[in-house]
C-alpha cells in the first residue's frame, strides 16, 4: 500500500520538534528524497513545487523555517516509521 506525502509535512515535523535545526529547506528536501530512494525502491516524485497549505507568507516561510512549495512523493506506507526516525536524526543534527 502506498501513501502520498510531501516534503512540507516532513519539514514541518523537523521545524516543530527541532527548533535549532538550521539546515535549509532545499537541503532537507534533497536529503529526504535520497533517503526514500535508498529505502523504498517503489518511491517516486508525484508533483514538484506544489504550493504549501500555509501559503508563502514571509512571516512564516523562509529557507530555514517553512517552505513555500514542496515536492510530493508516493512511497510504501510501511516506510513511515523508519522515515520519521530518520527525520529525528536530521533534526537533532
Amino acid at each position: 500500500m502506498s501513501i502520498t506525502m510531501g516534503n512540507d509535512e516532513f519539514i514541518l515535523y523537523i521545524r516543530k520538534n527541532f527548533t535549532n535545526c538550521s539546515i535549509s529547506n532545499a537541503q532537507l528536501g534533497k536529503t529526504i528524497w535520497l533517503w526514500l530512494q535508498e529505502n523504498d525502491s517503489s518511491s517516486q516524485i508525484i508533483v514538484r513545487d506544489q504550493p504549501c497549505q500555509w501559503g508563502n507568507s514571509e512571516e512564516i516561510t523562509s529557507e530555514i523555517t517553512l517552505p513555500k512549495t514542496a515536492t510530493q512523493f508516493q512511497f510504501a506506507i510501511e516506510t513511515l516509521p523508519q522515515l520519521y526516525a530518520f527525520l529525528g536524526t536530521i533534526g537533532a543534527g
